[in-house]
């Protein structure tokens, strides 16, 4: 086989071959497929933090406080509901929990009983006390939350009458991710 000089433009061809093969060994570039892979990819990352930040935001929630946690309990202690069946969603598992008398008396998660050692964490109060220990974790310099230039967000709605939490976000690294939970229900059993 023969090569030729392709002429002004630089472009080589090679005697033997066929025409559609010397094309394509003129126009493959080896870096323009991971261009569009990178591209494509940048782009669904980009989609896909845009519709998870406007999932996120979909309602109005105020940054979880001290004084707006210490505020909610008083509002949930003034109701003084001993008696309820709660239904709520975390980190992807829904949970049923009867309180009676004040006291947990059976918790199902996604449908089956949970054994736990402290059954008062599934109640309201249980889940006050959650937001307290991560406002507590953020301001701990050696706390899960502390590495350097992490940031957390945490963003919460309590319900304006009983004061239960019916929504909690936490961020952390910058990244919409770590513990949504959502009150589904709450029910007084009289």
């Amino acid at each position: 086989m023969a090569i030729r000089d392709g002429g002004a433009f630089g472009l080589r061809t090679v005697r033997g071959r066929s025409a559609t093969k010397r094309r394509r060994e003129r126009i493959e570039d080896p870096m323009r497929g991971s261009v569009k892979r990178n591209l494509l990819l940048a782009t669904a990352g980009f989609a896909g933090g845009l519709i998870g930040a406007l999932w996120m935001m979909r309602e109005p929630m105020e940054p979880l406080t001290e004084a707006a946690l210490a505020a909610a309990r008083k509002r949930w202690q003034a109701a003084g509901l001993r008696d309820y069946d709660l239904h709520y969603r975390m980190q992807g598992d829904d949970f049923d929990v009867k309180v009676r008398g004040g006291i947990v008396t059976e918790v199902l998660r996604n449908g089956r009983p949970t054994r736990t050692q402290n059954a008062r964490l599934y109640g309201v109060d249980g889940l006050f006390d959650i937001l307290a220990e991560d406002l507590d974790n953020l301001h701990n310099p050696s706390g899960p939350f502390a590495r350097r230039g992490n940031v957390v967000v945490m963003r919460v709605r309590f319900h304006p009458e009983l004061g239960y939490v019916e929504r909690y976000l936490r961020s952390t690294g910058g990244v919409w991710r770590g513990a949504p939970s959502e009150v589904l229900s709450l029910t007084p059993v009289r």
